[in-house]
């Protein structure tokens, strides 16, 4: 039982830093987007 509590634990702190480094990824391409809209804007007005 102790054993698999361990290996729950890591599961979850790997799962944990996955997520965190999805999320920054996405953030970053939200900022590319953004910036790629602005261009875009400017281009069409």
């Amino acid at each position: 039982m102790e054993q698999k509590i361990e290996e729950m634990t890591k599961l979850l702190l790997k799962l944990e830093q996955e997520i965190k480094e999805t999320k920054e990824s996405l953030h970053s391409i939200n900022k590319s987007i953004d910036k790629y809209d602005k261009y875009a804007f400017l281009n069409v007005s």
